[in-house]
């Protein structure tokens, strides 16, 4: 076990503004150690006995190797600088133990498993004995988020890009880089976040010139109220300056991608839906997958209480339009599953704020089982009548969705004696679409500016909710490149 000091003051003792809101761990995300000695010794209890405990995860095993941050309760917590705090780990069995002046009889106490994203925090927590009950910890929500700063004008107040995030008055926190992207574990119930410089010479420096301290500790509470143990939810990008007139939640201009996109999703019992799983759809047909691509849902954020979702704008969209989709896990399977209307590639062009492409309301998901009959053209109708002939390779896909599939069929005017079955498709009106599977011969039509109602079929269907369309037929003849 390892164990280090931190000395993190409150905000109204100037004398100390150096130390507050340097690294606060060494989770080896960059953090600045900070050491110091602490002068206040409000409450605290000298003893020869140390403080000891043990921590379980949530299935009953020793939480080996997590932090274990500890701090008195004192005016500090109440501050929105964090306290004085002293970090150690836990040993292999998940057991730790601590002897420190800065502990008092009365301390809060955090406790975070990086590892199994689990956490536990208790604000007040009174020994009895110097002895711990064995802690288990419970599954943390997780804010991912990111980091923008506004440069200043005045080269005096400059701050680089190093910067802290942290729960005001807890031992929650985590060093972050403007600019980059992070997560951070957080205990479930109401969320607010701060941000302030992670140099502590530039939180002295800033508050040197006279900037307020509300500036400097910028702090944002989500609306929404709480979230739940377990919960993810993609919030922000925040933004840090030093102008009183710019919210920490603004919508931000970021030097690559001015804009972002943003829709509602409702559940199937019309309630906004938390925890929607959200994917942009940019290539509709599906040509990625014939190339070899591994085509599979892969979430890029999830709604929040209130049914919203953000995404940046994105950067390569080969069509007129996209789509997105959506996708509700109950027990790892789809509960509920829908997809937006297709939003025209014109509106996103040099969009410096947000579009909304609008409200969706989920249904349970649909099934098709399909079948194709090859229909060979004039130059092929001397081919054997038998599956020894030439055989054919064919996409069938639901457009602007991740719903594609492959299946070989011969070349007979004959339906294919393997029927195609896809799930979890979105309910309603869509386009089922079918092209070959051959990637070179796809590759050369597009090369060639083939236009694509050449080389793909598209057929109009209407999937019922909840239950399976039988027997969809479709028709196919092989392309022919001359």
């Amino acid at each position: 076990m390892r164990s280090s000091f931190f000395v993190l003051p409150v905000l109204a003792s100037l004398a100390f503004l150096a130390t507050v809101c340097g690294c606060t761990s060494s989770d080896n995300d960059g953090c600045v150690r900070i050491s110091g000695t602490a002068t206040d010794t409000e409450n605290t209890v000298a003893s020869a006995s140390p403080i000891v405990g043990s921590v379980t995860r949530t299935d009953g095993k020793a939480a080996a190797n997590v932090t274990v941050r500890m701090a008195r309760v004192s005016k500090e917590s109440a501050g929105i600088a964090m306290p004085t705090y002293v970090e150690l780990q836990t040993d292999s069995a998940g057991a730790f133990s601590v002897v420190d002046s800065v502990l008092t009889d009365s301390f809060q106490i955090a406790i975070i498993d990086t590892v199994s994203n689990e956490i536990y925090f208790q604000s007040k927590v009174v020994v009895k004995d110097s002895t711990l009950e064995p802690i288990k910890l419970t599954k943390a929500s997780i804010v991912n988020s990111k980091l923008l700063y506004q440069e200043s004008s005045e080269p005096e107040v400059a701050v680089g890009s190093h910067f802290l995030a942290f729960v005001p008055g807890t031992l929650i926190s985590r060093s972050v880089f403007a600019g980059d992207s992070f997560s951070m574990l957080i205990p479930s119930g109401k969320v607010k976040l701060a941000f302030c410089p992670g140099d502590p010479q530039i939180v002295a420096k800033l508050s040197e010139r006279g900037i307020a301290d509300s500036l400097i500790f910028r702090d944002w509470q989500m609306s929404k109220g709480s979230v739940k143990e377990g919960e993810s939810v993609d919030v922000g990008p925040f933004l840090w300056s030093v102008l009183p007139n710019v919210p920490v939640d603004t919508l931000i201009r970021e030097r690559e991608n001015s804009g972002r996109i943003s829709g509602q999703v409702n559940c199937k019992n019309g309630k906004p839906c938390q925890g929607v799983e959200v994917q942009l759809v940019t290539d509709l047909y599906g040509f990625k997958f014939t190339e070899g691509d591994f085509l599979v849902f892969k979430s890029e954020t999830v709604t929040d209480a209130d049914g919203r979702w953000f995404l940046p704008i994105p950067q390569d969209v080969p069509y007129d339009s996209f789509r997105v989709e959506y996708r509700y896990l109950v027990d790892n399977q789809v509960s509920e599953a829908g997809v937006s209307k297709y939003v025209n590639v014109n509106d996103i062009k040099n969009k410096k704020d947000t579009l909304d492409v609008g409200s969706v309301t989920l249904h349970r998901p649909s099934k098709m089982v399909s079948s194709v009959r090859v229909v060979p053209d004039s130059v092929s109708e001397d081919a054997p009548n038998d599956c020894m002939g030439v055989v054919n390779s064919v996409v069938l896909g639901i457009k602007g969705t991740t719903h594609f599939v492959r299946d070989i069929t011969c070349n007979l005017m004959t339906m294919s004696n393997n029927l195609i079955t896809m799930s979890d498709l979105p309910y309603g009106e869509q386009d089922l679409i079918l092209y070959t599977g051959d990637p070179k011969v796809v590759s050369t039509l597009r090369d060639m500016g083939t236009p694509i109602s050449q080389f793909v079929s598209q057929v109009d269907i209407n999937l019922p909710e909840g239950v399976t369309l039988n027997q969809q037929g479709m028709t196919y003849t092989p392309p022919v490149i001359k």
